[in-house]
């Protein structure tokens, strides 16, 4: 050991009182508090440690390593005499080198020459030849190891027990030095955050209060997050934040399943072509999610903290303009919707019924002056009632949100509370057959949502004003109510398709028409269950063909022959002719109530 210490520029000759070097040990290490005290910066303090600690113990050399959080290894964190490039590079295992092996036995080590300690590992690059003579002692609060306190000298020493206790005492002091400096940073970390998130808040608020809209919302997103934001449909289809074609947002995103849940936040998904990270945040009100809020990650050294919470401050502004945007949307829906049924409740002159339709153009709602009157009904009043609950009809309008978009642009659509109506203008379908095709696409977009009960569309004619359009839905929902009467489910029906079996239809109750077909087909009815001779198909035939022989036969497929052969056996079953005028009449009638009855 050196026969003299420089404790702050004082020489204390080695031959002093122990009390007196005592005394000076203790006036070092109060002096070292006050000076950490008086230091704020993590670097500054670090520094101050190395410097006095190797002037204290008359020391060539310091350093200081540090535990990492996963308590595995540890890291030289300063030094004031070993290759000051490697500091936050070199780590050492717990349990490796002499540095490793006291913070793995928690015990002081004192090695008079390093090169022959078998616990001495040499790291290329850091240590010095120079260096013989070393101590080391553990830094520890409590349970907890903090890291390990080194000096080193060039000559050999021999470090005695006055050395090592006076290490430790500065080891303990480093401690509580270190524990206190976190504690600051902890607290200043946690008082940045609520100041940045209170910032974040008030320039959302501020937003939010000017009606700056959904738009500017994204924007401010945007460029708090470090990257492009838009809104998504809760299905994935991107609604709001449109913007040139190259931004790189997806025009839709694969819904994950997590958001799902109540709790959940955000979600880092790969979409797009090609793929890029998007982070996903629900925005909700309440228990109901109204979208989903995604942020390209453009920057990568975006501030994560800032990031994280421009997406939760973001996402809750959202939900408040779209909930908004709802309500609104409620209201002026209810509006429009009120003379729009007005309209198609029918009884006004045609001077009111083009007042009522340009005041709801005004409100968004354009009635097309010619078009096809479509109507989409739940076949029981089991379904509708289920159709009517709250949150069904939302579900209808997004099972149909697709289609309209795709193949009913110009169409004009009503959700009702059991039905949904839609004013199809005739530049969409031009004829009946188009129609009837767009009409299916539009049952089976709305048979999930009906599940487990069922729905059917009718077709009115063709209205050729705005004052037709009343006329045109009385006849779909004639034809669903007709097609219904039938025993009709889950169908496609035009009014103009009933002909004048629908003046039929409307007089006489399904169980009168079924005894009317068993009267006038009952034998054939009956030989189609015992034998393989298609006399009922025949029968469809010749009606079909205006009762020319020639001509179903050729449609059959069959000789003439085979017909006369099989008219003759109609005729021998029935007691019919087939001659007959009245009797083809009402041939044809009872065919074409057994197809609407399903017999």
């Amino acid at each position: 050991m050196k026969n003299s210490r420089n404790l702050a520029g004082v020489h204390v000759a080695s031959g002093a009182a122990d009390s007196s070097l005592a005394a000076r040990e203790l006036n070092f290490l109060v002096r070292l508090a006050q000076a950490a005290a008086s230091t704020q910066r993590p670097d500054e303090l670090l520094e101050l440690i190395i410097r006095e600690t190797t002037s204290a113990i008359g020391a060539d050399v310091c350093s200081l390593y540090l535990v990492l959080p996963h308590g595995r290894e540890l890291l030289l964190t300063a030094t004031n005499g070993l290759n000051e490039n490697m500091v936050g590079k070199v780590t050492m295992k717990v349990g490796e080198g002499i540095t490793g092996w006291v913070a793995e036995s928690r015990r002081p080590a004192v090695v008079p020459d390093v090169s022959k300690e078998p616990h001495w590992k040499w790291v290329p690059g850091l240590d010095e030849d120079r260096f013989h003579s070393m101590a080391s002692v553990p830094i520890e609060s409590g349970p907890r190891l903090v890291g390990v306190l080194n000096v080193q000298s060039t000559e050999r020493r021999e470090f005695n027990s006055g050395d090592i206790d006076f290490l430790r005492a500065i080891a303990a002091q480093v401690a509580g030095i270190l524990e206190r400096s976190e504690l600051q940073r902890r607290t200043e970390v946690q008082l940045a955050e609520i100041q940045l998130s209170h910032d974040i808040h008030e320039r959302f608020t501020k937003l939010s209060l000017e009606g700056a809209g959904i738009q500017s919302i994204l924007e401010v997103i945007g460029s708090l997050a470090g990257g492009r934001a838009a809104l998504y449909s809760a299905d994935g289809y991107r609604v709001r934040g449109v913007g040139e074609a190259s931004d790189g947002m997806p025009p839709r995103i694969q819904v994950p399943a997590s958001l799902a849940q109540t709790a959940a936040r955000e979600v880092r998904v790969n979409a797009g072509r090609p793929p890029r990270p998007l982070d996903v945040v629900p925005v909700r009100a309440g228990a109901d999610m109204l979208g989903m809020l995604a942020v390209g990650i453009d920057q990568e050294t975006a501030d994560a903290e800032g990031r994280l919470r421009a997406l939760e401050h973001g996402s809750t502004v959202l939900a408040l303009e779209l909930s908004k945007e709802r309500a609104a949307a409620e209201v002026e829906r209810r509006l429009r919707g009120d003379l729009v049924e007005e309209v198609l409740a029918g009884g006004l002159e045609s001077e009111e019924a083009e007042r009522i339709a340009r005041q709801a153009e005004r409100l968004g709602h354009r009635l097309p002056p010619r078009a096809w009157v479509v109507v989409l009904e739940a076949d029981d009043d089991k379904t509708g009632a289920a159709l009517s609950a709250r949150g069904q009809q939302d579900r209808l309008d997004g099972a149909l949100h697709g289609l309209i978009r795709s193949r009913l642009p110009g169409a004009l659509t009503l959700v009702r509370p059991s039905s949904a109506v839609f004013l199809v203008p005739d530049e969409l379908a031009a004829d009946l057959a188009a129609v009837e095709k767009l009409a299916a696409q539009v049952l089976a977009a709305a048979v999930p949502v009906m599940k487990p009960g069922s729905a059917s569309v009718g077709i009115g004619n063709l209205a050729n004003g705005v004052g037709e359009l009343a006329r045109s839905h009385l006849e779909a929902r004639q034809s669903l109510r007709l097609t219904r009467r039938a025993g009709g489910r889950g169908r496609v029906a035009s009014y103009r398709s009933l002909g004048a079996f629908r003046l039929l239809l409307e007089v006489q109750s399904p169980d009168a028409l079924r005894r009317f077909v068993h009267e006038l087909l009952g034998p054939l009815l009956d030989y189609a269950q015992s034998r393989d001779t298609p006399l009922l198909e025949t029968l469809e035939a010749l009606s079909a063909a205006r009762w020319t022989r020639r001509a179903a036969a050729r449609n059959l497929g069959i000789h003439i022959n085979s017909m006369t052969y099989r008219v003759e056996r109609i005729q021998s079953l029935t007691g019919l002719q087939l001659d007959d005028p009245e009797t083809r009449v009402a041939i044809s009638i009872a065919l074409r109530a057994r197809a609407m009855l399903g017999m």
